[in-house]
Formats: structure tokens, C-alpha cells, sequence
């Protein structure tokens, strides 16, 4: 049984923020899982780039559109995308209130100049957690390990007194592979199972 966590680490989309996966879905014509797309998305080597602020929005919606094989207009994506992220799960912002009572909260996201301001102005975010790490603000991603490297040295704590949740296995990996406990976590009820098992 691993010790209660000092700071507990989330993941945004999938976690605490609903994404709408009918964009995703959109750019694919094989079927596949929701899984194996954002397992695929994850990967893309121009979403990496994106998102660690390498290459800007054409950039981006050009090569998206090249590694999916999608016919879409490179604007029609770039609004589609914007728009992915649809709000916090209901309850998300009382349960960060309840659990700042008793440990820090953080965040860790691969996160880009179009999701992130909207993060701020229409929601607050930052102003739940008490540490804040974006991949397009460090210069790397998720599940790549400099990014946990990276936030290990700027946070007080041992890998061993972090909680990490996340929705993806691949990240999920990582972070396990850098010493910090983790789960795979998807949506506000596999949240709340994982938060309750840290103090059993």
C-alpha cells in the first residue's frame, strides 16, 4: 500500500474537464475505439510539437489533418478543435475545494494556445490548484519523461508523495517509470473510486 500522497497531480481533459470526443472521432474513418484514437492523437508526432509550443495553429491543422488522412478544411478543424473541450465535470470545482483542504493540488496537461486561455477565462482553473504545469509552457509533452523530470524539480515533493491521474495508460506509464504513483482515471466517478482508495 503506498503512503497518503502530500500533492495530488491531475491530468485536465478526461479527468476534470469533459472533452467532446465526436471531434476526434471526426478525423477518423476506421472505426476505431475512443481509446485508440487519443492513444493515436497522443503520439502524432505534429500534436507533440504543437504541444510542447513548438509549431503554431497552421502548422498544427495542416499536419493533423496529413496524419489522419481527413479531407476537413484546415479552418473547419481549427474551430472544431477549439471547441473540444466542453467544460469542467459537474462537482469538479467543489471536490478541488474539499481536497485543497487537505493536500496540494496540481495539474499537469498537454495543453495548447487555443484550449489553455479558455481554461482561464471561462473557468478559473488556476485558481483550484496550487501548482501549474502546461507541456506547450515547459516545451515537452506527455508521456515523454523531461516533462516529469521538469516537474519534479519544481515542485517540494518526492515522487513517492504524488498521486498522478490520468486518462491515458501511456501517461500513466510514465509517470510510473519516474517514481510517482499513478492510476488511469476516466471521468468523474473513476475519480472519486481513486481518491477514496488513497485512504484505505
Amino acid at each position: 500500500m503506498n503512503p497518503v500522497p502530500k500533492l495530488l497531480l491531475f491530468d485536465l481533459g478526461g479527468v476534470l474537464i469533459e472533452v467532446d470526443t465526436a471531434g476526434i472521432r471526426a478525423l477518423d474513418g476506421h472505426g476505431r475505439s475512443d481509446v485508440e484514437l487519443w492513444e493515436i492523437w497522443l503520439t502524432t508526432p505534429v500534436v507533440q510539437q504543437y504541444e510542447s509550443g513548438k509549431i503554431g495553429n497552421a502548422d498544427f491543422a495542416h499536419g493533423v489533418l496529413s496524419a489522419f488522412k481527413s479531407n476537413m478544411d484546415p479552418e473547419t478543424f481549427l474551430r472544431s478543435f477549439t471547441a473540444w473541450t466542453l467544460g469542467l465535470f459537474p462537482g469538479t470545482k467543489e471536490l478541488l475545494r474539499e481536497l485543497r483542504k487537505e493536500y496540494k493540488l496540481a495539474f499537469l496537461s498537454n495543453s495548447n494556445p487555443l484550449h489553455y486561455p479558455r481554461f482561464q477565462a471561462e473557468w478559473g482553473l488556476n485558481d483550484f490548484f496550487d501548482y501549474h504545469f502546461v507541456s506547450h509552457e515547459m516545451g515537452c509533452v506527455k508521456p515523454h519523461a523531461e516533462i516529469f523530470e521538469k516537474l519534479l524539480k519544481a515542485v517540494p515533493f518526492a515522487s513517492h508523495e504524488i498521486f498522478f491521474m490520468d486518462d491515458n495508460r501511456l501517461n500513466v506509464e510514465s509517470a510510473v517509470q519516474a517514481g510517482i504513483p499513478a492510476q488511469v482515471v476516466r471521468g468523474p466517478s473513476e475519480l472519486r473510486q481513486a481518491l477514496q482508495q488513497l485512504k484505505k
